[in-house]
């Protein structure tokens, strides 16, 4: 079951941390994600343009309380948030309620886990909470991973290349995003 569903990006693919294995995007969707970020329709996505979409703009970060922090409680929430969409699109599957109820035991007894792990990731000064620097600079750290030549901006050849790897750098990888 994929960790942490709930989207950091309001497009159709989102970039995660851990737990999350790459997966193959066809050309086509790949370009209308870009072009969802590229604001000034220049073909590629520079740093601020992905920071808005992601971040910015994006009303459902982590950050439940829309205080400027993230903090492992607020995580937890969105981890639970998602696990109830996951067990009704499961239900959906015809999946039984035996190893539905599997899933709920094993994800509510790593949520906090899950969410320290996180927080971890991006708490530079180790407070337990991602302040706004923290956020970008671990937003950064995503665009970084993501943009594969290292021009300061993503591609489609960039972010084809990083939905293809198998083992994605830098700890990130791409993962679809369905707006429902």
């Amino acid at each position: 079951m994929k960790k942490l569903l709930k989207p950091l990006i309001a497009s159709t693919l989102l970039i995660a941390c851990s737990s999350v294995y790459a997966q193959s995007y066809s050309a086509d969707r790949v370009n209308k994600t870009l072009n969802i970020m590229d604001d000034n329709k220049d073909n590629k996505v520079k740093f601020d343009e992905y920071f808005e979409e992601t971040f910015t703009d994006n009303k459902d970060s982590f950050d439940v309380n829309k205080d400027g922090y993230i903090t492992s409680g607020e995580i937890v929430l969105e981890i639970k948030e998602d696990l109830i969409q996951t067990i009704n699109e499961m239900r959906k599957q015809g999946v039984s309620e035996k190893n539905i109820n599997k899933t709920i035991a094993n994800e509510l007894k790593t949520a906090e886990k899950e969410a320290e792990a996180l927080i971890q990731k991006m708490d530079a000064d180790g407070d337990n909470l991602v302040e706004p620097n923290e956020i970008k600079k671990f937003k950064q750290a995503q665009f970084d991973a993501l943009d594969k030549n290292n021009d300061g901006a993503l591609s489609s050849s960039d972010i084809g290349s990083a939905a293809t790897n198998k083992a994605p750098s830098k700890g990130y990888s791409v993962v679809p995003y369905n707006p429902s």
